[in-house]
C-alpha cells in the first residue's frame, strides 16, 4: 500500500478538513488524537440516535466551516448506515437554509439520485427540502419535488414536498410557478392526508403573489372535514390582506359553523386582516365580545378600527361594569378612546370610574375621557374685527 492512507468509506472526505473541525471540540476528543484517517460518516456513526447533544456539536463545527460542510455532509450520504444517512440528511436540510451555505452541482446531482433511491422517508423528506433552498437553478429540481408531492406513498414526504415548492416559487420567474400552483391546488382539495392538506395550505400562504385559483383553493378547503386544514386555510388567507376578499362569505360561513375557540380565534383574525371595515366584519367582532375566549381579541381589532367600531359602544359600556375582570375594562376604556367622540354616551360612566377607581384604570379612564371630549374647533364670529 506504500505511503498512501486509504479512506474507510469511497469517497469520504478525510485527514485536514475532518481532522481540524474534529480537534476544535473536545466534545469529540474521544474519537482519538493520533489517528487522523476519520471521515465524517465514522464521526457520525459513533453518535448514537439519542445522542443529540454530540450531532448538535457537530452541527456547529460544520457551521464553521461552511464551504466543505456540504462536500461533507453529501458523502456521508453514501454511507450504507441507515443511520449516518439519517444524520447527514437532516443536517443537510437544516443547513442548506443558510444563505452562505452552497451546494455544488455535483452533491447536487449525489442528493437526487439518493433521493430517487433511498427507501427511507425521513431521508428523502430531509432531501427534497434541501432542493426547495437550493432553488430553481435547473429544470431538474421543481418537476423532482413535483413529482414527490403528487406520488410518493408517504405522506412526511408529500408534505415536505408541499413546503419545498413554496421556496421554490418565491425565487422562480412567474411563469414557471404556474405548474406548481395547479399541483398545489389538486393536492389541497384531493391528498388523502389531511397532514398534507394543511402542509399544502400553509405552504400556500408564504406564495409571494396569490392569485385568483390559490385564493380559491384556499378558501374551499375552509369546508375541509379536519379542522386544522381548516385553521390552516384561514392564517393563509389572512396573510393576502385585502386581495383574499372574494373568500370573505365563506370565512363568514366557517365562523357561524365552528365551535372550536381556536379556529373560531383564527377565522375572526382573517376577517380582520381581510376586510376590517366591512359593516358584516365589524357585527362578527362586536358580538364576539359576548364571548370570553374572543374578548380580548375583539378589543384590540375594534380599537384597530377607531371610529368604525362606534357600533361596539354598548356592549363596551357593559364591559366597564364593576363585576367584569380589570384587563377587559382596561381594554374596553382603551377602545372607548380610541372611537373618540362617537363614544360620548360611555362619558357619563367613564366620569364616574374617574372619580372612583385607581391605577391603571383610572389612567385608561382619564385618557378615554380626554379622547372623546375633543372640541370642536369653534369658527370665529361673523363680523368680527380682524387685528
Amino acid at each position: 500500500m506504500g505511503n498512501k492512507k486509504s479512506n474507510p468509506i469511497p469517497g469520504a472526505v478525510t485527514v485536514g478538513i475532518i481532522a481540524s473541525i474534529v480537534f476544535q471540540s473536545t466534545a469529540l476528543a474521544s474519537y482519538g488524537n493520533e489517528d487522523y484517517r476519520f471521515s465524517l460518516p465514522a464521526i457520525l456513526r459513533s453518535l448514537g440516535a439519542q445522542d443529540w447533544q454530540r450531532r448538535q456539536e457537530i452541527e456547529r463545527l460544520l457551521n464553521e466551516h461552511k464551504a466543505e460542510a456540504p462536500t461533507l455532509l453529501t458523502n456521508a450520504l453514501d454511507s450504507p448506515d441507515p443511520e449516518v444517512q439519517k444524520n447527514a440528511s437532516e443536517m443537510l436540510s437544516r443547513m442548506a437554509a443558510n444563505w452562505e451555505f452552497v451546494i455544488s452541482d455535483r452533491s447536487l446531482a449525489t442528493i437526487i439520485g439518493i433521493m430517487k433511491s433511498t427507501h427511507s422517508s425521513p431521508v428523502k423528506s430531509n432531501l427534497v427540502r434541501v432542493l426547495g433552498h437550493v432553488g430553481p437553478r435547473n429544470e431538474r429540481i421543481q418537476p423532482l419535488v413535483l413529482e414527490m408531492m403528487k406520488k410518493d406513498e408517504d405522506a412526511s414526504v408529500r408534505s415536505a414536498a408541499a413546503d419545498a415548492l413554496a421556496s421554490l416559487m418565491r425565487e422562480e420567474k412567474a411563469s414557471a410557478a404556474e405548474e406548481a400552483v395547479k399541483v398545489m391546488c389538486y393536492c389541497l382539495k384531493n391528498d388523502i392526508s389531511p397532514h398534507v392538506r394543511r402542509s399544502v395550505a400553509q405552504a400556500m400562504g408564504n406564495l409571494p403573489g396569490p392569485s385568483e385559483l390559490v385564493i380559491d383553493a384556499l378558501a374551499q378547503a375552509m369546508e375541509d372535514n379536519y379542522k386544522t386544514v381548516r385553521t390552516t386555510a384561514c392564517s393563509s388567507l389572512s396573510r393576502f390582506g385585502a386581495r383574499a376578499k372574494p373568500a370573505l362569505p365563506l370565512l363568514l360561513k366557517m365562523y357561524r359553523d365552528e365551535n372550536d375557540a381556536f379556529a373560531r380565534q383564527s377565522t375572526l383574525n382573517a376577517l380582520v386582516q381581510i376586510d376590517r371595515k366591512n359593516p358584516r366584519v365589524v357585527e362578527v367582532v362586536v358580538a364576539a365580545l359576548d364571548e370570553p375566549q374572543l374578548i380580548s381579541s375583539a378589543l384590540i381589532y375594534l380599537q384597530q378600527l377607531g371610529v368604525d367600531a362606534a357600533p361596539a359602544v354598548p356592549r363596551l359600556i357593559k364591559i366597564l361594569e364593576p363585576e367584569n375582570n380589570l384587563n377587559v375594562r382596561v381594554q374596553s376604556a382603551q377602545t372607548l378612546g380610541s372611537i373618540g367622540p362617537a363614544a360620548e354616551k360611555a362619558l357619563p360612566l367613564l366620569t364616574k370610574l374617574s372619580e372612583t377607581s385607581d391605577g391603571a384604570l383610572k389612567d385608561t379612564v382619564d385618557n378615554a375621557i380626554r379622547r372623546i371630549s375633543v372640541s370642536k374647533r369653534t369658527e370665529p364670529e361673523s363680523g368680527g374685527a380682524v387685528l
